[in-house]
C-alpha cells in the first residue's frame, strides 16, 4: 500500500520462506541477508549521496546496487527512509533472483545437492554451499580431561588438526632414532596408525602442518647429517611420501619450527648451528619441490624458533636470543621475507627470558608469544609470561605474568573463543599442565592439570580439534610413550561459517 509506512514482504524460493514487513532501507538489508555470510564487504563509501558511509545498511545498499538489485530513486539518491512500494518490492525481488540466485544455481543442480538444512545454506560468489559449524568454548569452567597412550617415542612432539578433523602427530621415537607420524582415527586419538617415515634420522624438533590436499608435512632437523629436511606425504594417512634436504650446507635446521602461508607454501623458521644464524626457508609450492633460505639475523647465539604468518601473508619468527637472553621477534617485510625488522621485545638485564618459545597470533591479529622468565622481575623465581603485542607489527605490547612456575616446553594457541591457551611441563610437579587465558589479552586465566600420572608432560604440542577442544601430545617419561589428553570444556555458543 502506497504511503504506508512498511511493506508486507513474502518470498518462498526452494526451501527459504518468510515475511517481513520493512521500509526501503531494510527490504534491501533483507534481500542481502539471504545471501548469507559474506555477501557484504566493507565498503568504503556509498554510490548515493544520501546514504552515510558508516551507516548500518550502507554495505547491504552498496552490494544491492553493484548486484543489480536496485538502482536507487535517481542516479545519485536511494531515498533509504521512503516507504517500499509493492512494486519496488516486486522488482527489488525480481532482480534478485535473476542477477543472484539465478546465477548461482546454474553451478548447482540443486540444493538438495547440499548435505546440509535450510538455515545452514548460504550464497557466495563460488555458488551455494553449506556453512561450517563453528563451536565456541570457554576455558574458565574445569574439563573433563581424557588421556590414551598412542605409540613408543615420543620427544619432539607437533600436533596438527586433519582436514578430516582427526589429530596427526609428528614426533621421534627416541628407542629407534626414526622420525615417525601418528594418525590418530578419531578426534580423540583412541586409535590410529603409527607410520615410520625415515628410518635412523635422530630427527629433533619435529614440526607438523597439514597442507590444503590434506596431507601432512613435517619439517624437522636431521641430526644424522645436520641437513633441514621435510617430509612431504603422499596422502592423508601418510602411507608414502618424499623426504627433501632443503639445506645441507653447514648445520640447518636446529630448533626447526614450520608455518603455512596463504599460498599453501611451507615456511620454516631454524638456526644454522655451525654460525648461529636466525634463518628462514621459504618454499616456492605446497610440496617445497623449491625454494630460497634467508639469513634474517646474525646473532651469535639463538634457540627456540616459533614462526606464524600474519594476516598479511608475511612471516613472523619469535626467538631467544641466548647470547644476550632477550625474547627476540623478526617480522618479515614481505611474504618471502626479503626484508625485515628484528626486535628485542624484552631485555633480560642480565637473567634469561624468553626460553621455551611459542607464538601465534590473537583474535586481533597481533602476534602473542609465550616464554619462560627465569628471574620474574627480581623473585627469582621462574615464570610462565605471555607478551601480547599492540599492534601486526609488535612495535609495541604488553607482557602479562601468568603463573610462577618452573616451567618448559610451552605451547601456545588460540582458542575457538579467541582466548589464549598454553601448555606446559611443571618441572616441580612433573605435570603436564594448561594455562587457559579468561580474555584475549591474558589479564587473567586459569591453570588446569591435564596428566598428573607420574613423570609425564614433556615436548608438548597443542592445538584446537573441530569441536572447539584443545588437542595436546606429550611424552610420559615413565613409560617412554606418545601420549594424547583432549581437554573437552563446556560449549557457550554455536555459529555457521
Amino acid at each position: 500500500m502506497v504511503g504506508f509506512p512498511y511493506t508486507i514482504w513474502c518470498w518462498a524460493k526452494g526451501r527459504a520462506k518468510g515475511c517481513v514487513a520493512v521500509r526501503r532501507l531494510k527490504l534491501v538489508v533483507a534481500v542481502v541477508g539471504l545471501v548469507g555470510l559474506g555477501a557484504t564487504a566493507g565498503f568504503a563509501s556509498s554510490s548515493f549521496t544520501d546514504v552515510e558511509h558508516d551507516r548500518y545498511y550502507t554495505d547491504a545498499v552498496e552490494w544491492a546496487f553493484d548486484n543489480g538489485v536496485t538502482t536507487g530513486t535517481s542516479a545519485t539518491t536511494f531515498s533509504p527512509e521512503d516507504p517500499a512500494t509493492r512494486a519496488q518490492s516486486v522488482t527489488f525481488l525480481h532482480r534478485y533472483d535473476e542477477n543472484v540466485v539465478q546465477p548461482a544455481l546454474d553451478a548447482l543442480d540443486t540444493l538438495d545437492e547440499l548435505s546440509c538444512g535450510a538455515a545452514q545454506v548460504v550464497i557466495n560468489e563460488d555458488g551455494w554451499r553449506c556453512a561450517s559449524l563453528r563451536l565456541t568454548r570457554s576455558g574458565q569452567g574445569t574439563p573433563t580431561v581424557n588421556k590414551v597412550f598412542v605409540a613408543e617415542g615420543g620427544f619432539d612432539t607437533s600436533v596438527a588438526i586433519g582436514l578430516d578433523g582427526n589429530p596427526v602427530i609428528s614426533y621421534k621415537d627416541w628407542t629407534t632414532d626414526d622420525l615417525e607420524l601418528f594418525v590418530c582415527a578419531e578426534a580423540t586419538c583412541i586409535s590410529g596408525v603409527s607410520e615410520v617415515l625415515v628410518a635412523s634420522t635422530i630427527p629433533n624438533s619435529t614440526s607438523v602442518a597439514v597442507g590444503t590436499d590434506g596431507n601432512p608435512l613435517i619439517a624437522y632437523h636431521n641430526g644424522s647429517d645436520g641437513h633441514l629436511d621435510l617430509y612431504v606425504c603422499a596422502d592423508e594417512l601418510c602411507t608414502s611420501g618424499t623426504n627433501r634436504t632443503l639445506l645441507d650446507d653447514g648445520r640447518p635446521g636446529r630448533e626447526a619450527s614450520m608455518a603455512l602461508n596463504a599460498d599453501g607454501n611451507p615456511v620454516i623458521a631454524h638456526f644454522e648451528s655451525d654460525l648461529d644464524d636466525l634463518q628462514l626457508y621459504v618454499c616456492d609450492d605446497p610440496a617445497c619441490a623449491s625454494g630460497t633460505d634467508r639469513k634474517l639475523a646474525d646473532i651469535g647465539s639463538g634457540s627456540d624458533t616459533s614462526v606464524v604468518v600474519s594476516a598479511d601473508n608475511n612471516p613472523v619468527i619469535a626467538y631467544v636470543d641466548e647470547f644476550d637472553d632477550d625474547l627476540m621477534l623478526y617480522v618479515c617485510g614481505d611474504s618471502a621475507c626479503t626484508s625485515g625488522t628484528n626486535r628485542r621485545i624484552r631485555d633480560g638485564g642480565g637473567p634469561a627470558v624468553g626460553d621455551y618459545t611459542s607464538a601465534a597470533l590473537g583474535a586481533d591479529g597481533n602476534p602473542i608469544i609465550a616464554h619462560l622468565d627465569t628471574w620474574n622481575d627480581g623473585t627469582n623465581i621462574s615464570g610462565l609470561d605471555l607478551y601480547v603485542c599492540g599492534d601486526a607489527a609488535c612495535t609495541f605490547g604488553t607482557n602479562q605474568k601468568l603463573v610462577n612456575v618452573d616451567g618448559v616446553d610451552f605451547s601456545l594457541v588460540v582458542g575457538s573463543d579467541g582466548n589464549p591457551i598454553i601448555t606446559y611441563f611443571d618441572n616441580d610437579q612433573d605435570d603436564l599442565r594448561m594455562y587457559v587465558c579468561a580474555d584475549g589479552s591474558c589479564t587473567t586465566g586459569v591453570s588446569h592439570s591435564l596428566d598428573t600420572e607420574g613423570n609425564v608432560g614433556r615436548h608438548s604440542s597443542v592445538a584446537i580439534g573441530d569441536d572447539g577442544n584443545p588437542v595436546v601430545s606429550y611424552y610420559d617419561d615413565d613409560f617412554d610413550n606418545l601420549k594424547v589428553a583432549t581437554a573437552q570444556f563446556a560449549v557457550t555458543g554455536i555459529a555457521f561459517d
